[in-house]
């Protein structure tokens, strides 16, 4: 009696595993070297795999699609450790750009003292999000197409108020990439200027922001006698 009983368990074991397939699931935007495959049972999520550039196949698992809130360069630093070229965007000592007429409004208080108002140009960004890491401290925002050139101009952005560094995404040049100031929750005001002018200001909701990447526990101190 107790030897069927086992059987009758193992039979059952075995039902159990082969009722669950798995399927290549299309992602919504294709990344090189990236491989998934889904699961019938929906709360496995998907089961990937991702060469990074020096040939190292790592082993990864998404609750969702990872391609819709990631690129190929936030993979690779997120999970193999390349770290992108920051753009400088600082412009030369011997660069000092004048704003035009149209840009800017100058009124005379003093002789030695002047007031400058700023009009707002064209803007930057479109407003909507790719990627917000709360792991990673980092969030790509997504440019106006054409992308205008940030060469030699002076970029400032600010999120809650808190400077931030930004730099074009080396992978999709169409994404500026920022960092997330520490204690920065969301929503949050997003401000972005170029060479002082104030060329977009907007609220961003942190609708889709999740944690990517794992951060890395602060080491307690320790405690002496």
């Amino acid at each position: 009696m107790r030897g069927k009983t086992v059987l009758s368990l193992l039979l059952s074991a075995l039902l159990l595993t082969m009722c669950t397939s798995f399927s290549e699931p299309q992602l919504a935007n294709p990344i090189e070297g990236l491989s998934c495959r889904g699961s019938t049972d929906t709360a496995q999520g998907l089961q990937c795999t991702y060469t990074c550039p020096d040939g190292t196949v790592k082993s990864l698992e998404f609750e969702s699609d990872p391609s819709l809130s990631a690129t190929k360069g936030d993979l690779d630093r997120q999970f193999c450790g390349v770290v992108p070229p920051l753009t400088p965007t600082k412009p030369p000592a011997s660069a000092s750009p004048t704003p035009s007429a149209s840009a800017t409004q100058t009124e005379q208080v003093s002789a030695t003292a002047t007031v400058v108002t700023v009009v707002t140009q064209d803007p930057l960004l479109t407003g909507t999000v790719s990627m917000c890491d709360l792991g990673g401290k980092l969030i790509n925002f997504r440019v106006v197409q054409p992308a205008p050139d940030l060469t030699e101009r002076t970029l400032e952005v600010q999120i809650a108020e808190q400077d931030s560094t930004c730099y074009t995404n080396p992978t999709n040049p169409a994404l500026l990439t920022c960092t997330i100031p520490a204690e920065v929750s969301f929503p949050a005001s997003v401000v972005v200027s170029l060479d002082g002018a104030v060329v977009n200001e907007f609220v961003y909701s942190g609708l889709g922001c999740t944690v990517l990447t794992t951060p890395t526990p602060a080491p307690k101190p320790q405690s002496y006698p």
